[in-house]
């Protein structure tokens, strides 16, 4: 089976990566896993020249949808697969965007509480330190809450792929056997 809990990767894990490697070529097992999308319509694919996306149909998607992004690679003695699975990259870009802007102007604001306490001795700005370790923690346990609710939908795209994959010779490969 492709997808195991056998790999040590910590559960709370932003973005899940695997690999997976057959003996088929590029064009074969992409042409595979594309005319399994195109069979199920409970997954929506779109095919490029060297990568596959999967998410869920429009009616069933919310804010948190995941999307499974793959990408091949030609190699001398088949095809290495590399999954992705996060968020849309638009949510994935606000939140990157909310984390350094926070992060920014946490730094800026606690430079000025501290220039305001030795010049002038008050802690009036102080409050922008946990002020800004609250607007964190809200960030991170909002985006842990959008994990959890698409938790279901991931599950369902990486079943879609083990069955896409199951009649070919698809194994699971761990990071440290990967050449590149």
């Amino acid at each position: 089976m492709p997808f195991n809990k056998l790999d040590d990767t910590p559960a709370g894990k932003i973005r899940p990566r695997f690999r997976l490697k057959t003996s088929l070529s590029k064009e074969e097992i992409m042409m595979i896993i594309h005319q399994h999308g195109e069979a199920d319509e409970t997954v929506v694919n779109s095919k490029y020249d060297r990568f596959i996306k999967l998410t869920i149909p429009k009616k069933d998607r919310h804010y948190w949808t995941p999307v499974l992004s793959l990408s091949f690679d030609q190699e001398e003695d088949g095809t290495l697969i590399r999954g992705l699975i996060g968020p849309n990259d638009k949510v994935w870009t606000m939140f990157n965007f909310f984390y350094f802007a926070t992060g920014v102007l946490g730094t800026i604001g606690s430079i000025f509480a501290l220039v305001q306490w030795q010049l002038y001795d008050t802690w009036a700005y102080i409050f922008i330190l946990p002020l800004t370790v609250a607007i964190l923690s809200t960030i991170f346990y909002t985006a842990r809450f959008g994990k959890t609710k698409a938790h279901t939908q991931m599950l369902h795209l990486l079943r879609f792929l083990r069955k896409a994959v199951d009649e070919t010779d698809c194994v699971r490969v761990e990071l440290d056997q990967v050449s590149s």
